[in-house]
């Protein structure tokens, strides 16, 4: 709901009720990415966690969990988002690898699409900046 798209048990959560005004949604949305900043391993290069945060924004960090462990397993780097956890992501919308995920099934190619969308954005406005 709202500006940032919040899901209204999310919202919950964080404190936050009217998530269609402006204001509470985009603090809510602000908020819970600060949240997902913290799930993740302090020691992971600041991009890549950020990619893993805009992930579990889109579908849940419980997925992107998954994600690297099945990147882990198949020996691609769990750190490391680009061409690693996002093929293990899109991998969970098969059952072969679902059904053996913590999480089961995952809607892999909208967190998918949604990290590069944004990626592809940052890296055009630094382009104009440059």
């Amino acid at each position: 709901l709202g500006l940032f798209q919040v899901m209204p048990e999310t919202g919950k959560m964080l404190g936050f009720k009217h998530l269609t005004h402006p204001e509470s949604g985009i603090h809510a949305g602000i908020k819970y990415v600060k949240k997902l900043f913290k799930y993740f391993e302090e020691e992971l290069p600041f991009r890549q966690k950020m990619r893993f945060v805009l992930a579990s924004y889109n579908v849940g960090p419980g997925h992107v969990m998954d994600a690297r462990e099945l990147a882990r397993r198949l020996g691609f780097d769990k750190n490391r988002w680009f061409g690693n956890v996002e093929k293990a992501m899109l991998m969970l919308q098969e059952p072969k690898w679902y059904k053996r995920a913590k999480f089961g099934y995952c809607r892999g190619r909208e967190p998918v699409k949604y990290v590069s969308e944004i990626q592809l954005r940052y890296d055009n406005y630094v382009k104009i900046i440059d």
